[in-house]
């Protein structure tokens, strides 16, 4: 492990009495901003959506990994979010906005 990658891993943390580490943010290394392969054609010019940790940061991984995403990058479509997997697990209206109401743009960005 590299001392950049240690001292990510100590300023993910909060430490309070009692030796007690409350993680904010994951002390592991990840990117913020993750492509999801392309599975199936996509309209023209639509590029590969992107995800970003960041704009989820509210949650903890464990929010999400393992039980919707593997740890590791996985392609899949709008029909399987439509069939609350993956992304439609939580973006189905009510607990978060509906993915056919979302700009295409906002997920599909260059």
């Amino acid at each position: 492990m590299s001392a950049r990658q240690s001292l990510v891993g100590v300023a993910g943390c909060l430490v309070v009495a009692g030796g007690l580490c409350l993680c904010w943010r994951p002390a592991l290394s990840m990117p913020d901003s993750v492509r999801i392969p392309i599975v199936e054609d996509r309209p023209e010019g639509l590029p590969a959506a992107r995800f970003q940790h960041g704009r989820h940061d509210q949650f903890d991984c464990s929010a999400c990994h393992p039980a919707l995403f593997p740890k590791w990058r996985v392609g899949f479509t709008h029909r399987d979010m439509n069939e609350g997997r993956f992304c439609g697990a939580c973006h189905d209206g009510s607990a978060a906005s509906d993915l056919t109401a979302a700009d295409c743009k906002s997920c599909h960005v260059p």
